[in-house]
């Protein structure tokens, strides 16, 4: 039967490829469509194409176009040559463009190679799946898992929601929650129609805003709240306060920023050197003061060349530039440690610059200033002191206050003190060390000079001096008498510090001693050095004389008797009322002796005598700060770092 069949559907391909150039394989004998070369129809079989694998389809010579094979190994499929190269029409199930049913979960639609696969629609490409497995919409190489750009229009929304227009909220279960946009760059915003956005901040900022109508925050009654990790950072409040750690703003509520610590320090600047803290929480030890649990203002400077802080006020300022106040206990407590071979720093430096020609008398230019104020309450129970200073050391030479001046005026003294009674009645005041004026004086003031002295059976006495219109130096000795004669020389010492002439005798007062006839002495021949003593009425008692002689000091010799005296410190010469003026006023430019400073008596430098650091007591350069060798400034710099060679 096969054997027969053959030749008979050849002669029928033969005979219609004779008549009508195409082919027609069926059993009914139906002519072939004219439009096809081969026409098959069957209702039972199929076409069977070459069956090969892929090295066989692959090792076709000269493959024609539109050649189709079926390969039989994977991938297998249906392929066909065309554009040069073989093709696979399918490999499998394929997608229908109404849908698939019963892919069981791993059917997909995609490749299995390592090329991209793109999507379109009317030829242009919509989106694309990339071999890394990203997804890019209208970017054909995307940067993240998902980017989206839209080329024609750069500055518009690219991915849009329906219904959220700029007022409307996306409710989520029974709270509302603000709806926003993205665009290519991973930036929020609500996008405008044309233009730039203008309805959002990008996460990589803006460029042309205005101030007055572009902002960040909300346009109702209403706090802003701004988070982190779900947990708020800071809030903006309805009252235009910025709030940091705190919801509610802390009594009065005037502060326009408050920063909350619950634990650890509020808020820490610095700069590359210096920093401080607002609102220190950590303990910290001062020094030799002790331990301290914290501080609103904390400061620590560890860096060459700056300050921990600086307070200043100038121009039209009218308060002072740093004030400190305390209800419980020390206003300001400064400390200083210091071990250093070298630099004596004080604990407490101020200095007054004062420039000024007219402020009058009576106003004291103070660096530093001390008022101590009980004033009316009641009660004697200890001292009101306004200035109080100790010095507390075992070995070393110690002074409680040291008072020095420098000045020509003719009135320059270190120390000066004043007694009153409240109602302001002067009851005593003394100058002490210096030129009060009228002369060199150790003490000038108001009432007498004494000496106490706790007796164990006469209690606690007072022994007072005596004064005397004019200066004197008193010595006291005793001498043999010998025939009613004797000589005394004064001491060479004394003889030094004193004018004995014509105009200045020694004054002698002579009291014998068991010579109970005695007819009394007169002194004779004097000399700078000494005089003689002769028995009056040729007596030739024999025995002890006991003598007080008087002479009179170099020092201040020129000043005369009863010399005008300095007022009060407030009262200046040139403003001393009439009627406290004296006849005698040194001041008439007379010739008054003063001893040749000791610096030039024994011949040595006070710069010498200070290590670098320290405050030079007098010379040239007296008061002024020894900085090197040779070198010397007027003030205690505020930077160590200006003196040199310290001793490490």
């Amino acid at each position: 039967m096969q054997k027969f069949i053959l030749p008979v559907v050849m002669l029928v391909l033969t005979a219609n490829l004779t008549q009508a150039q195409s082919f027609a394989v069926n059993t009914t004998g139906a002519a072939a469509d004219a439009s096809a070369m081969l026409d098959i129809t069957s209702t039972t079989k199929g076409l069977l194409i070459p069956r090969m694998t892929s090295a066989q389809r692959s090792a076709i010579a000269a493959p024609a176009e539109g050649l189709q094979v079926y390969q039989t190994d994977a991938p297998v499929g249906l392929y066909i040559y065309r554009s040069g190269a073989w093709t696979v029409i399918s490999t499998g199930t394929g997608w229908s463009i109404t849908g698939n049913a019963g892919t069981g979960g791993s059917g997909f639609m995609g490749s299995t190679d390592n090329v991209d696969v793109a999507f379109r629609t009317n030829n242009t490409e919509v989106f694309r799946m990339t071999s890394g497995q990203s997804v890019g919409i209208g970017v054909a190489a995307p940067s993240q898992k998902l980017h989206i750009s839209d080329v024609s229009n750069p500055n518009q929304a690219t991915i849009r929601v329906s219904g959220l227009a700029s007022t409307t909220t996306l409710a989520l279960g029974t709270a509302p929650f603000n709806a926003v946009m993205i665009d290519a760059n991973g930036v929020f915003y609500r996008g405008g129609t044309t233009g730039s956005p203008t309805n959002a901040w990008f996460t990589t900022g803006n460029s042309g805003t205005a101030p007055a109508t572009n902002f960040m925050g909300s346009t109702d009654n209403v706090d802003v709240a701004f988070r982190t990790n779900n947990l708020e950072a800071f809030r903006m409040t309805n009252a235009q306060r910025l709030l940091i750690g705190v919801t509610t703003p802390t009594a009065p509520g005037t502060q326009r920023l408050e920063v909350s610590a619950a634990t650890g320090d509020a808020i820490y600047g610095h700069s590359p050197n210096i920093g401080g803290w607002l609102g220190y929480e950590t303990n910290f030890t001062v020094g030799t003061a002790g331990a301290i649990q914290g501080a609103g203002v904390y400061a620590s400077n560890a860096a060459a060349g700056y300050v921990s802080s600086y307070a200043a006020s100038s121009g039209a300022a009218t308060v002072a530039a740093n004030i400190n106040f305390s209800s419980v206990w020390i206003g300001s407590y400064n400390l200083v440690d210091n071990s250093s071979n070298t630099f004596n720093p004080s604990a407490l430096y101020s200095q007054l610059n004062n420039t000024s020609t007219t402020m009058g008398a009576g106003a004291f230019k103070n660096a530093i200033y001390g008022y101590s104020n009980r004033g009316t309450t009641a009660g004697n129970p200890g001292y009101t002191v306004g200035l109080n200073g100790v010095a507390n050391s075992q070995n070393e030479d110690a002074i409680g206050i040291v008072g020095r001046s420098f000045g020509s005026s003719g009135f320059s003294l270190g120390g000066y003190f004043e007694g009153n009674t409240y109602p302001g009645a002067n009851i005593g005041y003394a100058y002490v060390g210096g030129n009060d004026g009228f002369g060199a004086t150790k003490i000038t003031g108001l009432g007498t000079v004494s000496e106490i002295i706790p007796t164990p059976n006469h209690g606690r006495v007072t022994l007072t001096c005596p004064e005397s219109p004019e200066y004197w130096y008193q010595d006291y000795g005793s001498v043999k008498l010998v025939n009613g004669k004797a000589h005394v020389n004064l001491d060479p010492i004394l003889v030094d510090v004193v004018f004995v002439d014509d105009k200045n005798p020694i004054r002698v007062f002579c009291t014998p001693v068991d010579m109970l006839y005695f007819n009394g002495v007169t002194i004779v021949n004097q000399t700078p050095t000494g005089f003689d003593l002769v028995e009056l009425n040729g007596g030739k008692h024999s025995g002890t004389l006991d003598y007080q002689l008087v002479v009179k000091p170099k020092t201040n010799y020129g000043v005369g008797r009863f010399p005008q005296a300095p007022g009060p410190a407030w009262v200046k010469s040139d403003k001393e009322p009439a009627a406290a003026k004296a006849k005698n006023n040194p001041k008439d430019g007379r010739k008054i002796f003063r001893w040749p400073a000791e610096t030039e008596t024994y011949n040595y430098k006070p710069e010498d005598l200070v290590e670098v650091g320290e405050e030079v007591q007098g010379g040239k350069y007296h008061g002024m700060i020894k900085m090197a060798d040779g070198t010397f400034k007027p003030a205690n710099p505020a930077d160590k770092s200006s003196i040199t060679n310290e001793k490490k």
